[in-house]
């Protein structure tokens, strides 16, 4: 049997003062790295303010979640759902204003943010408890969730993934100005009146792209240990918490051998990230070349979707979304990844010029096509059963009426 507790104003107005602070803790150092000492300073209260509403930091970024991230989060999601299932193009031009409010530098709740809270909540059951609630709640009401498939689930889905897969990237790189991924575009797409609800005849075909994930060796016995080490203690634990001692047991070295190679674990980290990062962009951005002149741009990006999302990709995905969670808190891994996030981008943009005019995806739309992917991993925290959805409902090709609406 329930109990109701009636909260009084000051207690509530205090929850909301922690979960603000807490949510620019999570921005300024991370899930990881935050302290409820620092959140408490922040807020103006004692440390003792905070224990009486939190036991410890899982239960601090909960209640950042409840009374911050996911009222911002909420009203983003609710009118973008309705519009792409309503085909409610209106709706779009005040979704991305809430987009651009909730992405400036100094919004308090922000996505990005919002972004580690769900990555987070994969490796930490009480967060998960509240994130996988709330969100797949959202897509129940709106008959869009787990359990269903179909043109308004992979619309829906599409949508959501471009909105995740933009707001982490802008936040962990300068994408400024210019350079800022805008999901507007693909979003509006998304919104677009579908001319037929009938699934595309043409039967799933053996992927042209299906080759399995493969680690990039280096040729050196002990180096490719430590680095397949690193890959798979960092996919579950993420970068900060990824202790030496962890991935030399899971390499079967000692801890010695491996700083008889690397000076210390950001060494060994900065490695790793070099020898796994650019194979993978590489592939990445010469997939999406292909979109942008296929004659069929749904029967390629399916291809794209359905091999990254498969089994084997899926260590390299959750990988790839700490390593870029640590580069929103770590200037040396953004500057790396940066790096290597400028020349796919660069060779993204450079084939996007080829593609028609007329083309779903463009210029104006390819860099937040190719997030939408990315966005994807994030939503597959918390509804696993993205990975198993027939991508030839793809929400990209001659069943959609596509507007040249541009980012």
């Amino acid at each position: 049997m329930a109990i109701a507790v009636k909260q009084s104003e000051k207690s509530k107005q205090t929850d909301i003062k922690v979960a603000e602070s807490a949510a620019r803790a999570v921005r300024t150092v991370g899930v990881d790295q935050m302290a409820l000492t620092r959140v408490a300073a922040d807020a103006g209260f004692s440390s003792g303010a905070i224990y009486a509403r939190c036991d410890d930091r899982s239960e601090l970024v909960v209640l950042a979640w409840e009374k911050s991230f996911w009222p911002m989060l909420s009203a983003i999601l609710t009118p973008l759902i309705d519009a792409v299932i309503t085909s409610n193009t209106q709706e779009i031009e005040r979704i991305s204003q809430l987009v651009t409010a909730a992405s400036a530098p100094d919004a308090t709740p922000d996505l990005g943010s919002a972004m580690e809270v769900i990555i987070a909540s994969r490796r930490d059951e009480v967060i998960a408890e509240v994130v996988q609630r709330d969100i797949n709640t959202l897509l129940d009401d709106r008959g869009v969730g787990p359990s269903t498939d179909g043109v308004h689930r992979q619309s829906v889905v599409s949508a959501i993934s471009t909105l995740f897969g933009a707001s982490l990237l802008n936040s962990a790189y300068d994408f400024t100005g210019r350079h800022a991924i805008d999901p507007t575009g693909l979003m509006y797409m998304f919104t677009q009146a579908v001319t037929s609800h009938k699934k595309p005849a043409k039967a799933p075909q053996p992927l042209k792209n299906a080759e399995p994930y493969k680690f990039p060796t280096t040729h050196d016995d002990v180096r490719d240990a430590l680095i397949a080490a690193s890959e798979y203690v960092i996919a579950r634990s993420g970068i900060h918490r990824a202790t030496v001692s962890r991935i030399a047991r899971r390499a079967g070295v000692s801890v010695g051998a491996i700083y008889g190679l690397y000076e210390n674990k950001d060494s060994l980290v900065s490695d790793c990230l070099e020898v796994l990062f650019p194979p993978q962009s590489k592939r990445d951005a010469d997939d999406w070349s292909r979109v942008f002149t296929a004659p069929d741009q749904r029967a390629v990006v399916t291809d794209i979707l359905a091999n990254y999302m498969s089994p084997s990709y899926q260590q390299w995905r959750r990988f790839r979304l700490e390593s870029i969670i640590a580069a929103r808190h770590s200037p040396a891994i953004a500057a790396q990844l940066s790096i290597y996030a400028s020349q796919s981008r660069e060779t993204i943009l450079r084939a996007s010029t080829r593609a028609p005019r007329s083309a779903p995806v463009s210029e104006a739309t390819g860099l937040s096509a190719r997030a939408s992917v990315l966005g994807l991993s994030i939503l597959e925290i918390v509804d696993p059963t993205i990975c198993t959805l027939d991508w030839r409902w793809v929400p990209i090709g001659r069943d959609y009426v596509v507007s040249g609406h541009a980012q």
